[in-house]
């Protein structure tokens, strides 16, 4: 069984936090050592259960690099997905691609826009 958990980025500091989710709305919190931590509810993003090369977890939101392009990290249709940041058109299942070799998190949407074309 995988670990069902959410990352979120804390409406106080900034400060990403893990742990299960619980909200309605526009209202998230991000539950963790006892703790409810209220989050911004853009930043959401649930852990695929999988890992890059250097043992980092995966969520979605990640950008993740593998065989020279760039991915994002994105949830539909109840699966895990990597979209290619240069061409908008291809996808594929998050687990086939682990499967043909070394994928790397290099960032993510919210802290890392620019590695896929976006704001700073």
């Amino acid at each position: 069984m995988r670990d069902i958990e959410f990352r979120g980025k804390r409406i106080d500091s900034g400060e990403w936090c893990r742990g299960g989710l619980s909200g309605t709305g526009s209202a998230f919190w991000i539950y963790a050592a006892g703790n409810a931590i209220l989050v911004s509810p853009e930043t959401v993003g649930q852990y695929t259960g999988l890992i890059d090369k250097n043992g980092k977890k995966i969520f979605e939101g990640d950008i993740a690099s593998f065989g020279g392009d760039k991915y994002r990290i994105i949830f539909d249709d109840a699966c895990f997905w990597i979209n290619s940041v240069l061409d908008a058109g291809y996808s594929m299942e998050l687990h086939t691609l682990l499967g043909q070799g070394d994928i790397e998190v290099i960032g993510n949407i919210h802290d890392s826009p620019a590695l896929f074309g976006g704001a700073k």
